[in-house]
Formats: structure tokens, sequence, C-alpha cells
């Protein structure tokens, strides 16, 4: 049969009918070595089962030619590259037999009508390469085959016409002809390898050939006569070179000839690919399975497919067999995908049931196993089974059945008798007979594990029911006690004989049995009463499994000394210890239910085995068997699993860290970018999202690599991403970052990418050197204008500092103003006492018509001195904002009256008309300050009585909404309309006859008032029709008051009353004395305040007239001296009496105790009020009593 007919077949997707897979001679049963596999297929990632070849890149990726395409593995993921209608650079056809990485690290691919094809991994796309029948420099045929490269970067293809060699170009292919023949001469190329001497070697349907370095050929034969040598494969490792043909495999020697290998142990089929794994081990791959031979001298056996069990071989066409980096080996499997096997994969052998195979354990669980003395094991399986196991050979042999329940313990005695134990028994067999020890003797109903002691005897763990030592010939049970008794020891987990010492690890903790054999006591230095689950034994001690960890003790004279603790904080991964076992080189082993593992005391690490070891499976029992060459065997759910830990290698071959993938989001979209070779990368100022991807290629266990990240100016130290190989970056700013990258496989062995990726992010415009000119233009720009407006700030800072300053002087003006016309004020009001208040007392006397006139004239002029001066002051209080309204209730009629009465006696000595017009619904009590809006009535009433010559003057009175509206209307000259504007201004009047009578600050304080008591003033007036001024002003309604008692008894009747004047100015005193005495009052009449004291001290008097300003002690402090030393209930009434004028007197006054306030210059009726409201005698009573004398 022609391997190309057959291949051709193959590679279309017609499978021939071939035999099924061929065990190996013998034995016939499951053998040492037993791998297993790790199965990769189309749920996994791969695009098709049917893979025909594997190749690792330079970087350490995995690719697989498939007949649905090529696919890379990183041990992550699965990317997959097929032919795609719409794009023609993608992969010109799907089925792929040949991958071929060039020196420069390009792939190239060939297939059975793919023709040859090469990718860009920079564009992410193929070239193709081609049969063009009118080209006669184009590729032989779209069938090719094989792809290799010499040293001289020649690239050769075998196609179904013969060899092609591509031209330096590219653009064409040289068709080799071999032996002086033409091109199609050697038929189909199949096959072609370079080897270590760069010698080229082409396997073709017309035989085999060397290509030597000067490019002749050379023919291989196999050496026998007429036996004809094709080839499917030609591989090699050093100077071995190896075709693997329909015929079997064949190694060629020096002197190229062809020899077979293991003829007669591989069946009759095609061997298509061979490997030697770091071992030395020799890997068959065929069409009807995979063959391995262990040494050069031993024989070939075939890896037995086991559909059923887990990690069997997936399939059994074998493509091609490949080893990578680490040394694990990849198969290609047409009828399985791909199979790979660790590198460690012999470290660990399983020996279970093979269903269909009656030589092999009649259970897939083993329960417990016992060590042979011939050097076989003992397994024992569910339902009583009792197998014996031959290690070296795989060979069975079925020895007890039926025994009551599954097999808990075994262990052999000296005499070679096997002694078991079931739930609820145990038996002795020997020479073919079964002998079971009397059920419930002695109390041991549930033995679980037999050790032979000290004493030759044996001895029986139970289940919670203690110790027994068994008579191994009578079968005679005898409890063994535990002293001290506990309850916790009658549990046990393990029992061991070491160096004459019976061991016994019980949740109590670690007993041994005494040196009379009598009883178990604890062991000196160990914990008591902490379960030990499991221990071994070292040169100077032992160590013991507890629930929280690891714990050594060594031996310290009778007892033992803890010096070291592996706890979680150790690394201890929490194991369910079943048992534990040291070897040579001090490491331990820790079985538990859910795994193996490795603790090395001197790294302090641990390591678990999985199917990368070899182990299929990790759930173990307890009890384990120890052959004498160290080797372990121990029972698990998954059957027997055996081990020699002294063999374990842990020698590493650490992978390099390679960046495979970066990309960013651009535009709006993502991209990836190519990966640099230069180890720098350019990213744009818009680029965002960037993320970087990094693999360390260990096939060993992906799902154990790590990855650590460190970005130089963003991060402080080592990010660890755990199992995920790749980090996001977003956010970059501008500047340069270096990338370093940290990876470790399952071995734990950490390495660092081989060059740190340098980042480049490029400055935004407005961060380049033009942009920062122009920044350095607007800075220099922004300074001036700073400048300039400093410059402005400090014109206006001084302005407002010389504005500040005016107001300041202006204040101050102002209040030497104030002050000086209070001073002023006050020295003029003394004089005007005197002056006023003569002018009243020499009215009372007896005069002449001209002497009444006279003295008339002096009280008018007296009077409106006193207006101007009043106003003034007014003003001046105003201006400095030391003007207090005093609102209270008022009578608004009374108020109106009062005006009324005021300018009475004016209006008739001009034979004016005064009317008053008030409206009914006026409230009675009103809130407000009286005394000014009586003020402001008095001015505008009196300013229209001074310009009316004819008619009169009419004072209105009417409620609003919010208050009340006074009137005062004339039937004066009127006011022009120019001049109304004006009227209301300072120191103004109307041009008119009358223009000096006044100061022309009536209006304006009437003004200032009304707006103090949040109201307004309005004038109407047309010339020669008089004029009408309206005050508005918004007053409250005051609830009516209850009716007072008199504050001072119940009044007293007008008649003398006792006053007692306290004033420094001898005339004022004198014009007081005179009005009072002149209304029939007693008057007496002190300088001081000290004489008032004294005064009072001698008589008493009914009212004290007080002036505030008085020499020595003022008027303030006598009030308060006299309401110091008054008796409780008592108050004598006190009426202030100043000239000053300052706005406060009065409530200082008040507060220093006085009852009153009068202001001078004084009149008799003033008086004669005062004295009323003090003494609680109505004015008029006093007056009249006053006329009347």
């Amino acid at each position: 049969m022609l391997p190309s007919l057959l291949l051709s077949a193959f590679l279309l997707g017609s499978v021939p009918t071939a035999s099924p897979p061929v065990a190996p001679a013998a034995p016939a049963a499951s053998t040492r070595p037993t791998p297993q596999f790790r199965r990769y297929g189309t749920a996994e990632g791969l695009p098709s089962s049917s893979v025909y070849t594997v190749v690792q890149a330079p970087d350490g990726a995995m690719w697989f030619g498939t007949k649905s395409g090529i696919a890379r593995y990183d041990g992550v993921r699965f990317r997959v590259f097929r032919h795609d209608v719409g794009d023609p650079q993608s992969l010109f056809n799907n089925g792929i037999s040949a991958l071929l990485f060039d020196r420069g690290g390009r792939l190239w691919a060939a297939g059975l009508e793919a023709g040859l094809n090469r990718y860009d991994d920079r564009a992410g796309s193929f070239r193709h390469w081609g049969h063009d029948p009118g080209d006669p420099s184009s590729l032989g045929s779209d069938k090719a085959w094989s792809i290799a490269q010499t040293g001289d970067g020649t690239l050769w293809v075998g196609t179904a016409v013969g060899l092609d060699r591509l031209r330096v170009d590219g653009r064409g292919f040289d068709h080799v002809v071999v032996a002086g023949g033409d091109a199609t001469a050697l038929g189909t190329v199949g096959a072609l390898y370079v080897d270590a001497q760069g010698q080229l070697w082409v396997g073709s349907d017309n035989g085999v050939y060397r290509r030597d370095s000067l490019g002749d050929f050379h023919a291989v034969t196999t050496g026998v006569a007429g036996q004809a040598l094709d080839a499917w494969r030609i591989e090699g490792d050093g100077d071995e070179v190896r075709i693997a043909s329909s015929h079997g495999l064949f190694i060629v020697g020096k002197d190229d000839i062809a020899r077979q290998v293991g003829r007669g142990q591989v069946p009759e089929t095609n061997v298509l690919s061979s490997a030697r794994d770091r071992a030395g081990r020799l890997w068959i791959g065929t069409q009807r399975g995979l063959f391995l031979q262990n040494g050069k001298d031993d024989p070939i056996e075939g890896v037995v497919n086991q559909p059923v069990l887990y990690g069997n071989l997936p399939g059994t066409w074998v493509w091609q067999v490949q080893h990578d980096n680490e040394g694990g080996l990849w198969i290609a499997l047409f009828d399985g995908g791909v199979a790979y096997l660790a590198p460690g994969w012999n470290s660990v052998s399983r020996f279970t049931h093979i269903p269909d195979d009656d030589s092999s354990l009649r259970d897939s669980v083993a329960y417990a196993v016992a060590r042979a003395r011939d050097g076989a094991v003992w397994v024992g399986e569910r339902s009583g089974r009792v197998d014996r196991l031959w290690p070296a050979t795989g060979k069975v042999e079925h020895v007890l059945s039926g025994l009551r329940g599954d097999v808990l313990g075994m262990t052999e005695d000296a005499h070679e008798r096997l002694w078991i134990t079931v739930q609820g028994a145990l038996f002795r067999y020997g020479d073919g007979k079964l002998d079971m020890v009397p059920a419930s003797s002695q109390g041991m109903k549930h033995p679980l594990e037999v050790e032979l002691g000290p004493d030759s005897k044996l001895y029986a763990r139970t289940f919670g029911e203690g110790l027994f030592r068994v008579d191994q010939d009578t079968l005679a049970v005898t409890p063994v006690p535990f002293v001290p008794a506990e309850e916790k020891a009658r549990w046990g987990s393990q029992i061991t004989l070491h160096d004459g010492v019976f061991w016994y690890a019980s949740d109590a903790g670690m007993l041994r049995l005494d040196r009379t054999y009598d009883h178990f006591e604890p062991v000196p230095g160990v914990t008591r009463g902490e379960a030990v689950d499991a221990f071994d034994f070292t040169d100077d001690g032992m160590w013991m499994a507890r629930p929280d960890g690891l714990e050594h003790y060594h031996y310290d004279g009778d007892g033992l000394r803890l010096d070291r603790k592996v706890d979680a904080a150790h690394g201890w991964p929490s194991i369910n210890v079943v048992d534990l076992a040291v070897d040579r080189h001090r490491r331990v082993w820790v079985f538990g239910r859910d795994g193996l593992w490795r603790f090395d005391p001197r790294s302090g690490g641990f390591h678990q085995l999985g199917l990368q070891d070899g182990l299929s499976n990790g759930e173990f029992l307890r009890g384990f068997a120890r052959a004498p060459n160290g080797g372990i065997y121990a029972p698990t759910l998954g059957g027997v699993m055996g081990f020699n830990p002294n063999r374990v290698d842990e020698a590493v071959t650490p992978q390099p860290v390679t960046l495979t993938r970066i990309s960013v989001r651009r535009d709006g979209e993502l991209q990836n970018l190519p990966v640099p070779v230069s180890g720098e990368l350019f990213l744009g100022w818009k680029d965002s999202g960037l993320n970087i991807e990094s693999r360390v290629f260990s096939y060993v266990d992906p799902a154990a690599n790590r990855y650590r990240f460190r970005l130089s100016g963003v991060d402080a130290g080592w990010v660890d991403t755990g199992s995920r190989g790749e980090r996001d970056f977003a956010g970059l700013g501008m500047g340069d970052y270096t990338l370093d990258v940290m990876a470790a496989g399952a071995d734990g062995v950490w390495a660092h990418l081989p060059v740190p990726l340098t980042i480049h992010v490029q400055a935004p415009p407005w961060a380049r050197w033009w942009a920062w000119c122009g920044y350095l233009v607007i800075v220099v720009l922004l300074v001036w204008l700073a400048l300039q407006a400093w410059r402005r700030r400090l014109a206006q800072r001084h302005q407002m500092q010389l504005a500040e300053q005016r107001s300041r002087l202006a204040e101050q003006a102002s209040a030497a103003k104030t002050q000086f016309l209070a001073t002023l004020s006050h020295e003029i009001r003394t004089p005007m006492t005197g002056v006023m208040g003569m002018a009243e007392l020499l009215l009372s006397t007896p005069l002449s018509g001209t002497q009444r006139g006279f003295a008339e004239a002096m009280q008018r002029s007296g009077g409106m001195l006193l207006k101007l001066l009043n106003d003034a002051l007014d003003l001046a209080r105003i201006e400095a904002g030391r003007l207090e309204l005093e609102n209270a209730p008022f009578d608004p009629r009374g108020l109106v009256n009062d005006v009324a009465q005021l300018e009475l006696g004016q209006a008739r000595a001009k034979g004016l008309r005064f009317d008053i017009d008030i409206a009914d619904e006026l409230p009675h009590r009103m809130i407000g300050d009286a005394v000014r809006i009586k003020q402001v009535l008095l001015n505008l009433a009196n300013n229209a009585l001074k310009f009316t010559e004819h008619g009169g003057v009419t004072v209105r009175v009417r409620r609003t909404d919010d208050g009340l509206r006074f009137s005062i209307i004339d039937t004066g000259p009127g006011i022009p309309e120019a001049s109304q504007a004006r009227l209301f201004q300072r120191f103004e009047q109307v041009t008119g006859p009358q223009r000096r009578a006044g100061s022309g600050l009536g209006l304006a304080i009437c003004r200032e008032l009304v707006a103090m008591m949040g109201g307004n003033i309005e004038l109407e007036s047309k010339v020669a029709h008089g004029s009408t001024f309206h005050v508005r002003l918004p007053l409250a309604v005051a609830q009516e008051p209850p009716t007072v008692a008199a504050t001072r008894g119940e009044g007293q009747a007008a008649g003398q009353w006792h006053v007692l004047l306290v004033e420094d100015d001898v005339i004022v005193a004198a014009v007081i004395r005179g009005l009072l005495e002149r209304q029939g009052h007693e008057v007496r009449y002190v300088g001081n305040g000290l004489g008032a004291l004294a005064e009072l001290a001698q008589a008493s008097c009914d009212v004290i007239l007080l002036d505030l300003d008085l020499p020595g002690i003022d008027g303030f402090q006598i009030a308060r001296l006299i309401r110091q030393r008054e008796k409780a209930g008592q108050r004598l009434p006190i009426v202030a009496i100043t000239a000053r004028s300052g706005g406060d007197e009065e409530a200082r006054a008040r507060a220093a105790g006085m009852d009153g306030f009068l202001r001078k210059p004084l009149t008799g009726e003033q008086l004669t009020d005062a004295i009323a409201e003090q003494l609680g005698a109505p004015a008029a009573d006093i007056q009249a009593h006053a006329d009347g004398d």
C-alpha cells in the first residue's frame, strides 16, 4: 500500500478500515509504566478532533495543524485561524498537515489542498503560494505535504509531484532534480527533515535521500535486498535520525543504512511519528496506537487504550509525537484531538480495574493495601475481595472473595499469613485456609487495622473500642489498657512499630507501649488531649500531622521535644490527613482525602501532585504499603497509586515569560498592536484602555501558572494577578513607563520578562513644546494683564482708602459737629432757661401794656431760638445715625388736639382760622413715636401758618390700610412747581417775603423723621391756591390698656408740695424756684449733690428736681446713692433736669433710678406736668392752685 494513497485518503477525511489497537505481547494486563494523559478537544477550543501536526513556536506557544484550520494554544485558550471566503488574506485552505517556524520566527503552513502559506503576525494575515499551470516557477502542486528550512535559510517544500525550493525573493520555486532524473522522479515527498549538521533528509514514494552540505543527494536503504523504504515522517535528536514508514520505525546509521527498531514488537501498521523524551525513552506513534520503549535494550510496550479510564490516551491513530521545551509530550491524534503528557508523568503509577480485562484488579476502588514478603502487594477491595499485585509487571492474582463486608485493613506476618480486617470481623489467611477470629471476642467488635508488635503479637486498632492484642496462633484476644485511662485514647488513627517501640496515634495524642508490654502510655513532651492523625519517622525524631498542621519532634531522653510547627501561617493547606511518609531526602509526603502533597522542610513549601505527575486520583484512604526500595503503594478511590518518593524529580526548567498581545482603544475601537521586537511601545495621546497580555508557556499545570506585573511610575511594588496573565492600564498620562513582568509555572520558580517593555505615551497637543511656547506667551500676557490689574487695584484701593479717609473725616466732622452742637446747646440752654424763665416770671407780675409786650417778645424770641437749636440738633443726630425712635402707644386724637392747642395762639394772632378734621373711625390708641410725629406736624403747621396771610389752616387725619395719613392744608400763596423739588432739601426756602423767617431745616427734618418711621411725605400745591402736605405713616393699632390704679396712692390734692431743687447754676435755680413758688410750692435749694444728701438727711420732701451736671458728684451718682439709701417700699420721686442734648440722657437717667426727665429751658407748665405725673395729682389742679395764689 502506497503511503501517499493512504495519507491522501486520510487528509480528505475518509478513514480507512483499520484493525483495533494492538495490545502488548506480554503481559496482557496493564504494565509499568502507566502514563496519564490530559486531553484537548473541540470542547477545549480545538477546531477539530483530527489533528495532523504539532509544533512549538519560539516564544513557547503550541501550534496545531488540523482538518479545520490552525490552532494556537498558550496554556489558557485556543486561537483558531481558518479559511474565510470573503478574506483573501486568510488561510487558503483549512486542511493543514505541516507547520514550521523558520529562523525568523515566522509560521509556515502546508496542506493537501492549501499549498504553502506564511503567517504575518503583525498584520494578522496569510500570504499564499499555490500551483499555477501557466507559471512553471509556481509551486509544483497545491498538495503540499511537508516543509523544512536548512541552515542557509532556504525553504524546502515537499509536494505531490516532488521537491520544491522557494527562491530567495519569494517570487517563485525551483523544482529540484534528484539522481539525474526529472523533477517528478521523487514522486510524493511526504517528509522533510534537517538534522543537526544542516543536512536535508527527503522522504518520498521512491525512497529516502540525504542531501549533504554540497547539495548532493545520497539514497538511504534498509540494507535488506528488495525492501523498499518510504517515509511518513523523518525526525531525530542530535545525531540520531529516525524514519517513520509504512514498514515500521527505522534508525539511520552513519553508513546511511536504516535499521528497523522493535521488529515484531510493533504491529504491522503505518508508523507515523516518533520522539525521544528527556529520559531517553522512545515513543512511537502508529496508526494503531502509541508505543513506548523505556531503554535501548528494553522491549517496546504498548500504551494500552482504556477508553473508560480517566487519563487514558484519547485516541489510537497517532499522527505526530512532539516534545516541548519543558519535556512534556504532545500527541496529535486523528481520532481524539491532542493528548498531553507532563514531564513528570512517570512519578506515579496507577493500578485499577479495567473493564473486560480479567487480569486486572477486580475493583476500581482500593480500600487497603499491605506489603507481601515476596515483593507483591496485597490489595483489599469492596465486597470482601483480596487481590495480589506484582507492581513490576502489573500481574494480578485474584485470591479471596466473599468476605463479610469491605476490606478495611491488612498485614502479613512473619509466616506469610495475611491478616484481614473487614467490617466487624478479623480473618487470618494462610496456606489456602481462612480462619476468623471469634466475633466480639473481649469486646473487639469493629477492628480497623492490625499491626505486628514488639512482642510478636498482633495488635488491632478498632473503631472507638481501643486496642486489642491478638495471639497469632490461638487467635486469643486481649484488650490493652491505657494509663491513664482516657476515652479519647480509644479512638486511634495509626499504630506503627519502629526501632522496637510501638507507637499509637489517637485523639488523645501520641502514646506508646510501655517496656513491659502491659499498657499504652502518653509520650513525654507531646501535647496531650490533641488528636494526632498520622506520623512517620526521621533520623532524629518524627513528624506528626494534626488537624491544624505539621509538627516535628526530636528525641529528647525518654521523650520527644517539639522543635518546629508548620501551620496555616506557614503554608499548611488544611489537609484532611490520612497518612504521612518521610523519604530519604527528609521530605514529608502528606496523604489526604483530597490529594497528595509534598512538604520540603528546607524551603518550607508545599507542592501538590496531580495529573501532571501521573496521579489520576488523589482521594486517598488510610494505610499504605512501603516496598524495600522505598516505593509506596497507597489505596485510593481510583485504585492503587504507586510511586517512589525518593525518585520524584524536583528538577525544573523555568520557562521564559513572553508578551503575547497588546491592545488599546484607538479612535473608539479596540485594536491589537504588534508586540514590539525592540521592547518599545509608542502610544498616541488619545489611546486609552491599554491591555497587555503575558504568558509563561508552562503546560505542566496551566491553571497553576502565576503572574506579577510592575509598571514603574504607577506601581509601588509588584501587582499579583494570580493566574490571569494580563493587566489593564487605564488613564496613563503622558511620559515614559517601564513594564516588568514575572511569571511562575507549577514548579513555583519565578522568571522575569527578558527585556522590560518601555511604554512611551505621547503628550497631547496642549502639552507639546510648541504648546508650552504658547503657554509662555500667554503667561507673559497674563502677567502683564495681572500687573495692569494690580496697578488698577492699587489705584482703586488708594481711591477706597481716600474715600474711607474722607468718610472717617466726614464722620469725625459730623461727630465733632454733633458734639459741638450738643455742647453749644448745653451752653445756650442754660442761659436761655434764665432768659425765658425770667420772662415768664415777669409776665406773672403786674405790667404795663408796653412792658408786657416787651416780655412777650422776649418769650417768642427765646422760643424761636430754641426751635432753631432743636432743629440743628435733630439734623445732626440724624446724620450721625444717633437719633432713635421711641415707639409707644399714644392717642392720635389727643396728639392732633395738642398740636392745635399749640398753634392756635399763632393763628389767632394773625387772624387765621385753625381747624382740625379727625375721622370717626380713627383708633383710640396706636403705636408710634408720638413726640416725633408731633414734631413733624408742628413743623408743617407752623410753616403753613407762617406763609398763610388769609383764610386758615386745617389739620386732617384719616385712617389708611397700614396706618394714618395726616394732611396739613393751608390757603397760602402756594409753592411754584420749580421750587417743590428742592423744598425738602436742607437749608432751602421758597423765595418770598418770608424767606428769612426760618433756617430752612424744618421740612428736611420732617422728611428724615418720616422716612425713619417708614412713611413718606408728599406735597400738592399750586400757586395762589394754597398747599397740602400729606404725611403717610405705617402705624399699628395698640390694644386698649386696662384700667390702672394710681401708682402713687390715690393722688394728692392741689396744695403745697415740698420740692428739693439740686442745681449748680444760681440763675437757673432762681428761675425754677420762682416758677414753683409762684405755684405755691415750698422749694429748698442746694447747689451740689452732697448738699442734697445732707438736706435729705435733715428733712423729707415730696419730689427732687435733680440737675445732671453737678460739680463733684454728678446727678446720676446722686440718684443711685438716694436709691441705695431708701428703705424697702419707699421711693422718692426724682425728676432729672438738664441742658444736655446728646440724645441718650433720658435713658441714662432712668437707668440711674430717676422717674422723670425735663430738658432746659423750662416753663412753669412743664414743671407742673412733671410734678403732676410723679405725685399723681392732676396738672390742672396744681396749675389752678398756682393761679389762685
